[in-house]
């Protein structure tokens, strides 16, 4: 099996009799160029509303009263409903004065987003191409659930990180994703979700494309929109940050996000996490769980993902080195195994592996979840995104 490079200098780590691997994936720069945010009205939450109001002229008690009415008029009708009228006279029937029409009215309420392109899986799953107005191409992913439905979203046009087992990681990274751009997402899926029957969407996991915390303050700005009870109102319980270890960013994340934190740890030391996952030679494993164990907010805990691969981290004795990890943080592991991706040597393990490392990692008091894939058949599945999408020009919706 071929495996990826060790760094020389932490390669005793790594297990005795594995064979030679090929150059790892080099990181990307990070770009930090947006899409116009703040040019459209879902780009704006209610504090950041407030603050533009304020600038236009009004007290800040009228434009926290203000922004409360538009982000209900605008986002808090379910999904089906009409588009709210967004004109002069609407606004005015808000009870809201002249002096805020002019910067109201500066704000674009229509989608920034479009389907592109459909693609469903045989398990009920829908992967979503959807362009930007840029002509950008970005991934979503609809999970139908039995008690709810699950929207998988995007952050960013494509990733720096460079995962050695994720498509998106292998674009690099085009830009971010304005707050706007985040909220659209949800905007589609749930009237999908809706027209599609089923479940209704409560869940909302930002595990798509590209790293949430590589562009936190709009993740943030569309969360605080998408938790608020007057707008789209999703429980903040049911909202799942994943990020691959950005370990300076876990502490303001837990400040101001009021949602879950999920962590991409993928291996059981530095040698073989930092050879497919870059960021680890930034924030070593050690850093990485003193930045968790120091900002966790009490009665909180940590989502951590361990994707298996065969013959590379799923070894009992992995397991062991797992559990001694995450030992002393309330957390819970969820195995999943690798899907279809960039590099072909890294296969998912057998179902008598995928057992026997659950089991070893249960022995040791871990809360322990499989998560099996949804969507792999049309390249929605945890790594997939934007593959499929990039090696051939989208269809019609």
């Amino acid at each position: 099996m071929r495996v990826p490079e060790i760094p020389e200098e932490i390669a005793p780590a790594f297990r005795a009799g594995d064979p030679p691997a090929p150059a790892p994936v080099a990181a990307r720069p990070l770009i930090r160029r947006s899409a116009r945010a703040g040019a459209r009205l879902a780009d704006h939450d209610a504090a950041s509303l407030a603050e533009l109001l304020r600038k236009a002229g009004g007290t800040a008690s009228a434009a926290r009263a203000v922004a409360g009415k538009v982000v209900r008029h605008a986002f808090g009708a379910g999904p089906g409903a009409p588009a709210p009228a967004w004109d002069a006279p609407a606004i005015a029937a808000l009870g809201v004065g002249a002096w805020a029409h002019e910067a109201l009215l500066a704000l674009d309420p229509g989608l920034s987003l479009e389907i592109a392109e459909r693609a469903p899986s045989t398990d009920d799953t829908l992967r979503l191409v959807l362009r930007a107005r840029d002509g950008a191409l970005i991934e979503s992913v609809l999970i139908p659930g039995p008690a709810r439905t699950t929207l998988c979203v995007s952050s960013q046009v494509g990733c720096a990180r460079a995962c050695a087992f994720c498509e998106t990681g292998r674009l690099g990274l085009a830009r971010q994703l304005a707050a706007g751009e985040i909220v659209d997402q949800v905007r589609i899926a749930r009237a999908l979700a809706a027209e599609r029957g089923g479940a209704p969407l409560r869940n909302l996991v930002f595990m798509g494309m590209g790293e949430p915390f590589d562009n936190l303050g709009e993740v943030l700005k569309a969360i605080r929109l998408l938790t608020d009870p007057r707008a789209f109102r999703f429980a903040p319980s049911h909202v799942t940050v994943s990020t691959v270890g950005v370990a300076d960013k876990i502490e303001p994340f837990f400040r101001e996000a009021r949602a879950e934190l999920a962590v991409s740890l993928n291996a059981p030391d530095d040698a073989r996490r930092q050879a497919i996952m870059p960021v680890n030679a930034r924030f070593p494993m050690a850093a990485l769980k003193e930045a968790l164990a120091r900002s966790l907010p009490q009665g909180r805990r940590v989502l951590f993902e361990y994707v298996l691969f065969d013959g590379y981290n799923d070894a009992p004795e992995d397991a062991d080195l797992l559990a001694a990890y995450v030992a002393g943080l309330r957390c819970r592991v969820n195995v999943i195994p690798c899907n279809p991706g960039p590099d072909p040597a890294l296969r998912p393990p057998s179902a008598e592996r995928l057992d026997a490392f659950v089991a070893r990692l249960s022995g040791h008091g871990v809360t322990t979840l499989v998560r099996r894939p949804r969507g792999r058949d049309v390249g929605g599945a945890c790594g997939q995104l934007a593959g499929i999408a990039r090696l051939r020009p989208p269809s019609p919706a």
